[in-house]
């Protein structure tokens, strides 16, 4: 149960560091760093009351400027991964490591290295075509997909055993946050890097992974709008969760438009305050306005700016959410297939197909593998082993699929199921 933003009273409770700090559950593990610490991307602090951590620390960006003068209008702004909470009991868990693969390094800055290293999308290595950008790491720790506008929620237990805390869910806000100091020209904390000013960007290439994804999805058109000049560009990496009509088993689609329902009532109205794509909201404010939670709804007919997709059918951490609801993987295979092959059609079929300058470009395999963006051979800019989705019976990295769909060319490198066109690299965790 959560008490309302700013309500009387909420300023009583402690914040979810005091109150956990002595009163994690046996079995607790110790939080990480949040990134893993390294020597090219430093830390800058966001001086914003508003953007601040789930704990009420400083949201904080990992900053590195531009390789080389030709590369100094070219940008890569990222939203980290990292789940979220939406309970009393989620929330606990996460910040306690306790039975769930995060921990509170997900909910506060205070952990988090001073320098980080950069792999991936944000290496700065010869075969990626990203890698001299001015890079902008945004780090993870408000547990709300990006989406939070909402401060001083408390949390009770509902079993009425277990103490209550606050919490902020800002993302949104700490999105916000780091367009105004990049306007201005960040520096990161130690002073060894210093960005020119966001407004001088010609290009810029915004997105996120997993809880970034979905705060990519939703806020890509409004960063348009702030950075007029330059050329814009999002990219998701996973959760296109299926549409409910892309879901054969008429007992399984109810169930899982339930869950959307429940899931826009309950986090992203109740506890977020969540910001959601503003065309889209315009769209379904008298009617079903649950559809603006979706993040693959609205991608196939509210964002507007041109954006790449990538996506695996057998998402892990998809299937979870989904087979929480009752369904199997195969059923996830298929439904995830179906609204993947929407993608490349929107110009057509959108709700706002008038204003798609382009389709989307599209890379989805079948491997088992959550997210890809910061890590090699997934991305595709190791030495060797990258893994690759056929594309008109040609092998594509992600890399290589956004580089070609960025120079105008159309991509839709789309597997099937069972597999026929992926080659796969290890998978990971990485986040």
């Amino acid at each position: 149960m959560a008490g309302a933003a700013g309500s009387a009273g909420a300023s009583s409770v402690a914040l979810i560091d005091e109150v956990l700090k002595d009163a994690c559950p046996a079995g607790s593990k110790a939080p990480g760093t949040g990134v893993a610490p390294g020597t090219e991307l430093h830390k800058a602090t966001l001086d914003d009351d508003s953007a601040v951590c789930n704990d009420g620390s400083p949201a904080i960006m990992y900053v590195r400027r531009a390789a080389n003068a030709a590369s100094e209008g070219d940008w890569v702004i990222f939203l980290q991964a990292g789940g979220g909470c939406s309970s009393w009991e989620v929330c606990r868990n996460r910040f306690c490591s306790y039975q769930t693969s995060y921990d509170a390094a997900k909910m506060t800055s205070t952990l988090a290295p001073e320098v980080a290293s950069a792999s991936g999308l944000m290496s700065r290595t010869a075969k990626n075509a990203f890698g001299n950008a001015n890079q902008v790491y945004v780090y993870y720790c408000s547990s709300d997909n990006w989406l939070g506008r909402r401060g001083n929620v408390v949390l009770e237990d509902p079993n009425g055993s277990g103490p209550s805390f606050r919490l902020h869910f800002r993302g949104f806000q700490i999105v916000e946050a780091v367009v105004k100091a990049l306007m201005a020209g960040a520096s990161s904390d130690d002073k060894a890097e210093t960005l020119p000013k966001l407004d001088t960007a010609t290009r810029v290439l915004f997105g996120g992974s997993s809880a970034g994804s979905t705060g990519a999805t939703q806020a890509l058109d409004w960063f348009r709008g702030q950075v007029p000049g330059a050329q814009v560009v999002g990219t998701f990496d996973s959760i296109l969760d299926p549409l409910p009509e892309d879901v054969d088993d008429a007992t399984m689609r109810e169930s899982w438009q339930i869950g959307i329902q429940h899931r826009y009532d309950e986090a992203f109205v109740a506890l977020y305050d969540a910001h959601l794509d503003e065309s889209c909201v315009a769209a379904h404010g008298g009617a079903s306005p649950e559809l603006c939670s979706l993040g693959s709804h609205v991608r196939l007919n509210h964002v507007t700016t041109p954006f790449f997709d990538r996506q695996d059918l057998s998402d892990p951490v998809q299937f979870g959410y989904f087979s929480s609801a009752g369904g199997t993987m195969t059923q996830l295979v298929d439904a995830i297939e179906k609204t993947a092959k929407r993608l490349p059609d929107i110009k057509n079929s959108a709700e706002e197909k008038s204003e798609i300058a382009r389709a989307p470009g599209v890379h989805v395999s079948n491997c088992g593998q959550h997210i890809v963006m910061l890590n090699g051979p997934w991305f595709g800019v190791a030495q060797n082993g990258n893994a690759t989705v056929e594309l008109s019976g040609n092998p594509i990295t992600v890399h290589d699929a956004m580089v070609s769909w960025i120079a105008g060319n159309p991509v839709a490198a789309i597997d099937t199921n069972p597999s026929t066109t992926s080659s796969c690299a290890a998978t990971t965790s990485d986040q």
